[in-house]
């Protein structure tokens, strides 16, 4: 670890999460307060649970309406979104949300190909295509796309991150731990426990864009993480009753 980075290091895990947190409260009570501000329709009819469960799962895992638009434009937001949504389960297991018993009831083998080995391939996936999708993203700029610098920004700070995530992936370890190493960003809240020491400026690098971003979340069109599945839900269950 580079030594003399170390106070900006301590910054990113223990004040850094602070900031993160207040900043990303304050962007979703000024989005909600836009949200209850704009003129309001006629009420719409009630939300069917098992229709929004359905229009959910088609429109935000298999992405349904890009399908039928585009099949190679769905190859590719499906694999990056599936690869996301993998990433992000894998990221639970070292906040204690599951462990690698989840997995043990099938071999120990497959769950270590779980947790040691699929990772590394569907790091390589998300990368391989979020560039591909920035790429296009740029080349259709104009003439059938509109984008915003903060579109950019976002995909930038997101490709980053990745990076980082899965340098830290296939880089040799810097230490295997004798048990587990928590790493506290908020006591007895937000508590990183670590199984094996990664490379160290990677993984605090990692820390600062990933906060980064989700700082950004609410500020940008990747508000659209959230709003999406309450737009799948409210008006993906109420299609009978719109006619769509």
């Amino acid at each position: 670890m580079n030594e003399a980075l170390s106070p900006l290091y301590d910054f990113f895990v223990t004040k850094m999460p602070y900031i993160t947190i207040t900043l990303t409260v304050l962007g979703f009570a000024l989005m909600i307060i836009r949200w209850l501000s704009a003129p309001k329709g006629p009420e719409g009819p009630p939300v069917n649970l098992g229709a929004a469960i359905k229009y959910f799962f088609l429109d935000l895992v298999l992405f349904r309406k890009t399908w039928k638009t585009h099949k190679p434009t769905w190859l590719l937001v499906a694999l990056f979104h599936w690869s996301a949504y993998g990433i992000i389960f894998g990221h639970l297991r070292g906040f204690g949300w599951w462990s690698i018993q989840l997995f043990e009831p099938l071999g120990h083998a497959f769950a270590e190909f779980m947790v040691e080995t699929l990772p590394v391939y569907v790091g390589w996936v998300f990368l391989i295509t979020m560039a591909i999708l920035l790429v296009r993203r740029i080349f259709y700029e104009k003439s059938k796309l509109r984008s915003l610098p903060n579109d950019y920004i976002a995909l930038v700070i997101l490709l980053i991150k990745g990076i980082l995530g899965q340098g830290m992936r296939i880089l040799p370890v810097e230490a295997y731990l004798p048990e587990p190493v928590g790493i506290t960003f908020i006591p007895g809240l937000v508590v990183l426990w670590l199984e094996k020491l990664p490379v160290q400026d990677w993984f605090y690098w990692h820390v600062f864009f990933t906060q980064l971003f989700i700082i950004y979340i609410p500020f940008s069109k990747m508000i659209h993480m959230i709003t999406s599945v309450v737009t799948s839900a409210l008006y993906g269950s109420r299609r009978k009753e719109y006619g769509i």
